[in-house]
């Protein structure tokens, strides 16, 4: 009777070679997370271009509705109200990027600045006491396409409009968020999502809604004021 083949024994990893594998492993973690945060940052960015692109389309159905007038300021019931019917999904009111237990990630266009300049004082008082009957005419626009209608505003900002001319307290540009997107660790490298009054919705880096054109503007002399630098921007 022939003895068995010789079978050598099964070799095992070795504790280095299992070392050796974990730190190869983490090597290639530590280079793929940061893409896949990246991408999911991105995508997250394209879900909230694509929220206010709705919101603006909305806003431009009830314009067509209401003799090219927008909603006109109202409070405590503000522009989200009477949009509604248009839009039709409170979900559109976050921005993906934006904290969970926020309600509502935007900011509209207040046009105080136009409504300064063609009204009254009185009516004017009356325009900032959210009880003025009209709203903005989109047809008064003269750029349409270089002219905000929706902005990001800061996270567990009440704001619901957008002014910036109420004197040096209160000023809205402090609620605006320039970088909510793809901005850390650098938040001059980010950006933020805006409604145009032409219908159409962009991404623009920090800062660029305000200098060194801004865009929320309509009235000359505020819309080509000195340009702020980067840095004083909050």
């Amino acid at each position: 009777m022939n003895p068995p083949p010789f079978a050598p024994p099964r070799r095992g990893f070795t504790l280095v070679e299992l070392l050796v594998v974990l730190a190869i492993i983490g090597i290639l973690a530590s280079l793929l997370l940061p893409t896949l945060g990246r991408a999911k940052a991105r995508a997250k960015s394209i879900a909230c271009l694509s929220h206010v692109r709705q919101l603006n389309m909305a806003l431009l159905m009830y314009a067509g509705d209401h003799n090219e007038e927008i909603p006109p300021r109202t409070y405590p019931r503000h522009w989200t109200s009477p949009l509604y019917p248009y839009y039709g999904s409170l979900s559109l009111l976050r921005c993906p990027s934006d904290h969970p237990d926020s309600r509502r990630s935007y900011l509209i266009n207040g046009w105080n600045d136009y409504f300064e300049k063609v009204l009254s004082e009185a009516d004017f008082q009356k325009f900032m006491a959210f009880q003025w009957p009209h709203g903005m005419k989109l047809s008064n626009v003269p750029e349409p396409s270089d002219t905000i209608t929706f902005g990001e505003k800061k996270t567990g900002s009440p704001h619901a409009y957008m002014d910036f001319r109420q004197g040096q307290k209160g000023n809205d540009l402090e609620e605006l968020e320039h970088a909510r997107h793809l901005g850390k660790p650098d938040r001059r490298a980010g950006s933020s999502n805006y409604g145009f009054v032409d219908g159409s919705a962009r991404s623009l880096r920090f800062g660029r809604s305000i200098t060194p054109v801004n865009l929320w503007a309509i009235v000359p002399e505020w819309r080509h004021a000195p340009p702020l630098p980067l840095e004083a921007i909050p």
